[in-house]
């Protein structure tokens, strides 16, 4: 009887053991991923950023950003969930814009810039309003630790939009991922 006490509690034992190894390497692979010295994602925590009290044309930061830590090339990923809106009684054709922005150096990452939801509305009668996500994916080489910030901006080219922001909630996020290559 004592042997296969002795058996079952070695096996019980490595069992454990295992676990606690897959335990520890599941932490740190969710560690990494979250933010490291090769890759990460933010996701943007606010829920909403309203675009209306500021000037159409005018470029915002979005509460979004991540820090690419070294030297090297990297590719930068972003998804950006817009909506906007205006009254249905008048002509509308408004816009929002996104574009990636390297605030370590104050300037645009080339080729970054993205219409992420447009509206060109005869007059009808009612509200209308639109909603998409629109997916930024460019590469970037940097000599430095360098601050890559998420900037978008409304546009209204005819009439006045009375609605429009960046957000994130339960049916899409707004985020902002590296990956070093």
């Amino acid at each position: 009887m004592p042997f296969i006490r002795h058996r079952v509690s070695a096996v019980i034992a490595a069992v454990l053991l295992c676990l606690a190894g897959a335990m520890i390497s599941l932490q740190n692979s969710t560690t990494a991923s979250a933010q490291g010295p090769d890759g990460g994602v933010q996701h943007m925590q606010q829920s909403r950023v309203d675009l209306q009290p500021t000037p159409s044309g005018r470029w915002v930061n979005v509460p979004l950003a991540v820090t690419l830590p070294r030297p090297g090339t990297y590719l930068l990923d972003a998804d950006v969930r817009g909506r906007i809106a205006g009254d249905g009684n008048d002509r509308l054709l408004a816009s929002i814009q996104a574009r990636l922005w390297d605030a370590t150096d104050g300037a645009v990452v080339p080729q970054s810039e993205r219409l992420v939801t447009h509206m060109n509305n005869p007059p009808l009668s009612g509200t209308i309003a639109r909603q998409s996500t629109a997916p930024i994916s460019e590469r970037i080489t940097v000599t430095r630790e360098t601050v890559i910030r998420l900037q978008v901006r409304r546009v209204d080219s005819v009439g006045q939009s009375y609605r429009a922001d960046i957000f994130s909630d339960g049916s899409g996020r707004t985020s902002l991922r590296y990956q070093r290559v």
